[in-house]
């Protein structure tokens, strides 16, 4: 199910809403690919934001080959945000949340997004349903250094 589009949102915050979903990985190996199925956030005004998320990934791995998955926030769809990157996985079938929470100076308009991308040649996965949720978050903090 999902939620009406002002779930969640605030003057000075704004969270994206619970969804389920399964999202493939099946590009090239360490090609970040936006996550669709989260949506993406809008900041109304600009200012330093501490920004959060939680990304539920799926790896198959096994004793002889790691599989992992790495998922960071992007500005405007095309500039990663340093320090927002986090990795999951290794040699066994894998199901694990990650996430990070910086601070992050925006403008009037700016869009956060969610990415990903694989590192092996087995299954990866983002996803997202009731027993464990992919999101992301924004606060203000402060219209400036």
């Amino acid at each position: 199910m999902t939620a009406p589009a002002n779930y969640r949102k605030g003057s000075t915050w704004l969270q994206t809403s619970p969804v389920d979903f399964t999202h493939n990985i099946q590009v090239a190996e360490r090609v970040d690919v936006r996550i669709s199925q989260v949506e993406e956030l809008k900041i109304p005004f600009r200012g330093v934001w501490e920004i959060s998320y939680q990304a539920r990934s799926y790896t198959d791995g096994n004793a002889g080959v790691a599989q992992f998955v790495r998922t960071a926030l992007f500005k405007n769809g095309t500039v990663l945000i340093p320090g927002t990157e986090a990795l999951t996985g290794g040699h066994t079938v894998m199901q694990t949340t990650a996430g990070q929470t910086i601070l992050e100076w925006f403008d009037f308009d700016d869009v956060i997004t969610l990415h990903a991308y694989r590192i092996g040649a087995s299954t990866a996965q983002v996803l997202s349903n009731s027993d464990g949720r992919t999101g992301v978050m924004a606060h203000w903090v402060s219209p400036g250094f």
